[in-house]
C-alpha cells in the first residue's frame, strides 16, 4: 500500500533559523529510527533494486495515475533524488526493514517541499504487497509524524493521496493528520500544523 502523490521537485535549501536544528544535527536524529517492530534507516547508494522492486510493482500503483515506475533506471533517478534531498536537508524518506534483516519492506517519512507557496513537510509511505495487513504504514507514519512536530514544527505535515485509496487514507489519518477539504486539488489533502498566515515564506 501506498499513498499516490509521486510529485517531485527540486528545492533550495530552506532559509536557517535559531529554531530549526542544523541538517548535521537533524541527521543524527534521522538518520536511522527504530520504532516498535521496525528498523527507518537512511536511504543508501545500493537500494535502487530495492526501490524499483516497491515502486515498481502495479500492484503498488494502483492509485497512481502516473503507473509503476518503467525500468530500474526510474527508481535509480528517484533514489539519487531523495539521496541528494538527505545531504541537503539532514533528513528525508527512509528504507524501512526489520531489524536484523537487509530486506526492504517499503519506504516512506517526511520530506521538504514547496506546496502552495508554502514550505510544508510531504507524508510518504509505500510498502511491498508481502507487507500489507500489519499496519506497518501506520507505525512509520506514526514515527514520521511525531519527529516532524517535534524537531520541525515550523512547517505543517500534509499527505494527499486518492479518494479510493482508503488505506492510505486511514494511515494518514492515524498519523494524526486532519482532513482539509479546502486544500484540496486533483488530490484529497490531509494536513497537522497547517495554519493560515499572510505571507508563507516568510516563516523562516
Amino acid at each position: 500500500m501506498g499513498n499516490d502523490d509521486m510529485h517531485r521537485q527540486r528545492l533550495p535549501i530552506p532559509t536557517t533559523n535559531d529554531e530549526m536544528p542544523s541538517p548535521t544535527d537533524l541527521a543524527n536524529i534521522f538518520n536511522e529510527v527504530h520504532t516498535e517492530r521496525l528498523v527507518l534507516r537512511r536511504l543508501q547508494a545500493g537500494d535502487g533494486p530495492a526501490m524499483f522492486a516497491v515502486h515498481g510493482d502495479p500492484a503498488t500503483n494502483q492509485y497512481n495515475p502516473s503507473g509503476p515506475h518503467a525500468n530500474l533506471a526510474t527508481s535509480e533517478e528517484m533514489l539519487r533524488l531523495l539521496r541528494q534531498h538527505w545531504e541537503e536537508y539532514g533528513f528525508g524518506y527512509w528504507a524501512v526493514t526489520l531489524p536484523q534483516a537487509e530486506n526492504i519492506l517499503g519506504f516512506g517519512g517526511v520530506e521538504h517541499l514547496v506546496w502552495r507557496d508554502r514550505d510544508v513537510l510531504n507524508l510518504y509511505y509505500r510498502f511491498t504487497p508481502s507487507a500489507w495487513g500489519q499496519g506497518y504504514a501506520t507505525e512509520l507514519a506514526r514515527t514520521a509524524v511525531t519527529l516532524a512536530r517535534k524537531h520541525l514544527s515550523q512547517w505543517p505535515v500534509i499527505a494527499r493521496t486518492r479518494s479510493e485509496n482508503i488505506a492510505s487514507i486511514r494511515t494518514a489519518e492515524r498519523a494524526g493528520l486532519l482532513r482539509r477539504p479546502d486544500l484540496d486539488t486533483e488530490h484529497i489533502v490531509f494536513a497537522l500544523g497547517w495554519t493560515p498566515i499572510d505571507n508563507p515564506r516568510n516563516l523562516l
